[in-house]
Formats: structure tokens, C-alpha cells, sequence
């Protein structure tokens, strides 16, 4: 069985960029203006951007999972309920820091 390490400054920090890089990614949206053009390229280009669209949808959803997954590590890890260690900082958990 392996065993490994959570620094909980380095834990912490990891989570919430990871979190605030998905609020970014998930705010990227591309679009075209047709300017009543109906060429078969265009409409082409049109779908690749509706599907990167689709696409970055779906990876912000993956990273909401990914941030999920760490607060329940965190809620594991500290024996808390998920919906605690979601709300808490491990400083505060573990010295009592409040921000």
C-alpha cells in the first residue's frame, strides 16, 4: 500500500487555484459574427466553435469535480464532514486562524 504526504499549506493553496483557475477557464467563450454569410466554411468554423464551447463547459465541470474531490480528502483527512471542511481553511482547523 502506498502511503504519501498532504502538506496542509501547499493542499490548501493547490485547491484554491485550481478553483480559481476554473472560474476562469469557465468564463471563455468564442464567437462569430456571419455577418449573414452562409458559406459551407463558415458554418464549418461555426460548429468548431460551438463544440470548443462545449468543450471548455465540460472542463469547468470536471475542475468543479476535481475541487469537490479535494475538499472530501480534506474532510477524510481532518475527520470532518464534507460540507466543514468545504467552509474551513486547514489553519483554521488545525490553529484555529480565522482570515
Amino acid at each position: 500500500m502506498a502511503e504519501f504526504f498532504l502538506d496542509p499549506k501547499g493542499f490548501e493553496e493547490q485547491m484554491k487555484n485550481i478553483k480559481d483557475g476554473g472560474d476562469k477557464i469557465k468564463a471563455v467563450k468564442y464567437s462569430m459574427d456571419q455577418q449573414k454569410l452562409a458559406l459551407q466554411s463558415v458554418e464549418k468554423y461555426q460548429e468548431c466553435i460551438d463544440a470548443f464551447n462545449d468543450t471548455v463547459i465540460l472542463f469547468g465541470q470536471m475542475l468543479d469535480k476535481e475541487v469537490h474531490n479535494m475538499k472530501m480528502i480534506k474532510a477524510k483527512w481532518m475527520g470532518l464532514e464534507g460540507d466543514i471542511a468545504g467552509t474551513l481553511t486547514l489553519g483554521e482547523l488545525l490553529f484555529g486562524e480565522r482570515k
